[in-house]
């Protein structure tokens, strides 16, 4: 069995994708010890994508595994591929143009080895130049093991999001067994989909290490998913957290954390949502504040009195719940507009 498997989407990757592909060729954890997932995802430039992973799956036969899809399933469906055909110890996600410090999988693997751990998380480094080499790793002393043994553990745990405990998929490494046998899996064909993978991990796992290390390189790109044009899918992140809940409730962990997930919800689906799009340089209309507000009253009618957001006095959050209180009309919106984006 491979110690580490790397599952990495590709999409028009082909200006990228070697420089990822050979920082984890050159991992010193050993070639041998890594089995290297590159997912077509149906991409359209002419086929230099799919020759670049054809190339390294013939050089590197017992490492590299080339999956080619005929649909584009974006990032999490893309993924999701990747997972079922990973065979290794622990598993981790790479995008084609960002890459992995060449230390990363080795102090990963030793970190998840030595605590016993479902996933270590660690730090990501951002760059808007991807022609930069960064030579040494940051590294600080504030590494720790979490040990949710608890249900008021797992409360704490859930609620927690920060730079050393967040709720993106790419910056931790997982034990591939709890991936597989709860079926975790991405919403397929949205972009925002790491909450419908990392919450369902969170309700899961018992022992989460952070390594305080920043062992991935992540390259700003102008055209990324997140950074691009959104077109139809400004509002994939609601669909994602109400996909995410309805996940949760099948599995029986909705009603047994309610309030932890409605914190994240109110937070994550509604506040996160309107901010964003303000930011994007989006103005918000009658029919989209509408469709969130439902959304909101459908999953949680009772979401603005949640005890965790009466713990936050004052901010973003207490101008979403506002909202909530008003008549959206297309007088209230012009107003909802103008003192919003005074705070994005």
């Amino acid at each position: 069995m491979k110690k580490v498997s790397v599952v990495v989407p590709c999409y028009n990757a082909a200006l990228y994708l070697e420089k990822c592909i050979e920082h984890l060729i050159d991992q010193t954890i050993g070639v041998d010890n890594i089995e290297v997932i590159l997912v077509d995802d149906a991409s359209t430039d002419s086929g230099a994508t799919s020759e670049i992973i054809m190339k390294y799956e013939q050089e590197y036969p017992d490492t590299i595994i080339a999956v080619s899809l005929e649909e584009n399933m974006r990032q999490g469906g893309a993924r999701n591929i990747g997972i079922s055909y990973a065979s290794g110890e622990y598993l981790i996600f790479c995008d084609a143009d960002d890459w992995l410090m060449l230390e990363a999988l080795e102090h990963l693997y030793e970190a998840a080895q030595e605590y016993d751990a479902d996933v270590v998380e660690f730090l990501i480094k951002n760059i808007r130049d991807h022609g930069i080499d960064i030579e040494t790793t940051e590294k600080g002393n504030g590494s720790f093991l979490t040990e949710i043994d608890t249900e008021e553990k797992r409360k704490k745990f859930l609620i927690r999001v920060d730079n050393m405990l967040s709720l993106g998929s790419q910056k931790k490494l997982y034990k591939l067994s709890m991936l597989k046998e709860n079926q975790i899996c991405f919403v397929e064909h949205r972009i925002f989909e790491e909450p419908s993978f990392v919450v369902p991990v969170r309700l899961l796992e018992k022992r989460h290490y952070f390594l305080d290390e920043a062992l991935y390189i992540c390259y700003l790109s102008p055209v990324s998913s997140v950074r691009g044009d959104w077109g139809e899918h400004k509002w994939d992140n609601p669909h994602v957290w109400r996909h995410l809940m309805n996940d949760l409730d099948a599995r029986g962990l909705l009603q047994k954390y309610y309030s932890e997930l409605e914190y994240l919800f109110m937070k994550g689906a509604f506040g996160l949502s309107v901010r964003m799009a303000l930011q994007k340089g989006y103005v918000l209309m009658k029919d989209e504040l509408i469709f969130l507000i439902d959304m909101v009253m459908q999953i949680f009618p009772d979401g603005k009195n949640n005890i965790y957001l009466k713990e936050e006095q004052g901010g973003w959050d207490s101008l979403m719940i506002k909202v909530l209180d008003m008549e959206i009309t297309d007088e209230s919106v012009k107003v909802i507009n103008d003192i919003l984006k005074k705070y994005v």
